[in-house]
């Protein structure tokens, strides 16, 4: 079985890389998550509907960037996950708000002080709980074209986030997420790390996806996150 996923993957990837498969996604991706969606949740056709959108509006923004096998993972296992939370909850319009605010599109440009603060509203109640003052954030820079952030969670190591930045040559200064890893795990670039996108992790692996434009970086560098203030 491990074969067979290797040689369609292998497959898959070769069919991305010469195009063939860009035309067969186009005509076919709207109704196949249509018939996915209604498939799974058929005694909720109106929030159907608008899953199915949420969902289209998230992929298409993300197609031109990442292999479509990976996406795809990473979307079905989101989907399973916050499905989960909604049914043990009893309640299908949570459902629905869950996965809006999972998958709503990250904005095309942002400014390093806006993820910061995505950083503080995941990870602020854990601080907290630690009577920790602030979320520890290690920085690095290497040449003044890659910048190496550590996100440490302040109870958990294996949650540490690992996000490398780079700045190509007509950017003007703006940086874009290159690499993510959660603790040991490789989240960008790997259809079994997406499955492991979920919290802050996926919040990166959107701006990683969507190649996210991401000004006044260096303005950021060496500070931490205080979680006291109002």
């Amino acid at each position: 079985m491990k074969e067979l996923n290797e040689i369609v993957t292998t497959k898959l990837a070769a069919m991305i890389d010469d195009g063939s498969i860009e035309k067969m996604i186009e005509e076919r991706l709207e109704s196949l998550m249509q018939d996915t969606i209604k498939s799974a949740m058929g005694s909720y056709s109106g929030f159907g509907k608008s899953l199915t959108k949420t969902i289209g509006d998230s992929i298409g923004i993300s197609l031109n960037q990442i292999s479509f096998p990976e996406y795809n993972h990473f979307v079905a296992q989101l989907v399973q996950e916050k499905y989960s939370q909604a049914l043990d909850q009893h309640a299908a319009p949570l459902l629905e708000q869950l996965l809006k605010d999972e998958l709503s599109p990250v904005p095309a440009e942002l400014n390093a002080q806006e993820m910061l603060d995505e950083i503080k509203n995941c990870w602020r109640e854990s601080a907290l709980n630690e009577r920790a003052d602030e979320i520890e954030l290690e920085w690095d820079m290497y040449s003044n074209d890659t910048i190496f952030l550590i996100a440490k969670h302040p109870e958990y190591e294996f949650y540490n986030i690992n996000v490398t930045f780079y700045s190509h040559a007509k950017s003007n200064g703006n940086f874009h997420v290159g690499y993510i890893t959660e603790g040991e795990h490789r989240i960008s670039g790997s259809i079994k790390g997406a499955t492991r996108a979920m919290g802050l992790a996926s919040y990166f692996y959107k701006l990683y996806c969507r190649r996210t434009k991401i000004s006044g970086l260096k303005d950021v560098f060496g500070d931490n996150i205080n979680v006291t203030d109002y």
